[in-house]
């Protein structure tokens, strides 16, 4: 009896535990904020300015493959891809705060229509790209098999939020829109995860800079393709948990992660957006 007291004791209650990881939660969020704002600001500085002046080619610099001459339909499907970029990467930041649900909800819905329509047309003109232009863009199979994978799964999450959300079943229509904005930011959480790779070892280590392919990368790319929500499905139910040491254990893998975001977002800001916008 003694030992189990001391056991019971050793853990804090569940509504703490509770609350650590609802501020865990706050915090991912603030570090998908930063990350994704900045992001969002590069895609405008770059894509947006260099189709303003109607300079196309110069996506090659950041994209090879990303402008073909003669390609019409490659072109618009690459155009249609990362001008929409910005688009849903703000509107699913805004998907996510709760004041907007409650307070305005007719704008939650029809920025919810738009985000769920954005990110279907960039998952089909991506996987688009990936077909008729694999030759072109660099990666190796694996890595152009696991955004296809992606682009089925953002369809799929896509639907499912839409089919539940005029059922009216706003749980698992939230449930599925948080695993479509988990596969949405496949493209950005890639980004930042090898610039954290690269911000920690200092030079490419365990991939090839030029092909773009290695073990590395392979992991890279099911790591932030299929990981993620493995890692939300588990998130969601030490949500529902009664138990202490699961929520506790989950808080502190979802602060890390946010962490790991932190370093992922400066290493792409300094060391891929800023260039990039600077040329």
């Amino acid at each position: 009896m003694k030992t189990q007291s001391i056991s019971a004791s050793w853990w804090p209650s569940v509504a703490l535990a509770q609350k650590t990881l609802n501020g865990s939660a706050k915090f991912w969020y603030l570090t998908v904020l930063l990350g994704q704002a900045l992001f969002a600001c590069y895609i405008v500085m770059f894509y947006y300015m260099a189709t303003v002046d109607q300079d196309i080619e110069r996506f090659n610099q950041v994209m090879p493959g990303g402008h073909v001459q003669g390609d019409f339909w490659g072109n618009i499907a690459v155009m249609a891809h990362v001008l929409l970029a910005a688009i849903i990467t703000v509107g699913g930041l805004l998907q996510l705060i709760p004041i907007l649900r409650k307070q305005w909800p007719r704008l939650h819905r029809w920025n919810g229509r738009l985000y769920v329509t954005t990110a279907m047309v960039m998952s089909i003109s991506g996987m688009f790209m990936i077909i008729t232009r694999h030759d072109k863009i660099v990666g190796s199979l694996v890595g152009h098999t696991a955004i296809m994978i992606n682009g089925i799964i953002i369809v799929t999450c896509a639907i499912k939020a839409i089919q539940y959300a005029r059922m009216k079943q706003f749980a698992k229509h939230r449930t599925w829109a948080l695993r479509l904005f988990v596969a949405v930011s496949g493209v950005w959480m890639f980004r930042i995860g090898m610039m954290a790779w690269l911000s920690i070892h200092g030079k490419p280590v365990g991939f090839d800079p030029v092909s773009f392919s290695g073990p590395f990368l392979t992991a890279l790319y099911f790591t932030v393709y299929i990981l993620p929500l493995f890692i939300l499905e588990l998130y969601l139910r030490a949500h529902q948990s009664p138990s202490a040491p699961i929520k506790l254990s989950t808080s502190f893998m979802v602060t890390l992660i946010g962490f790991i975001f932190i370093l992922g977002t400066f290493g792409a800001t300094m060391g891929m957006w800023l260039p990039a916008i600077g040329r």
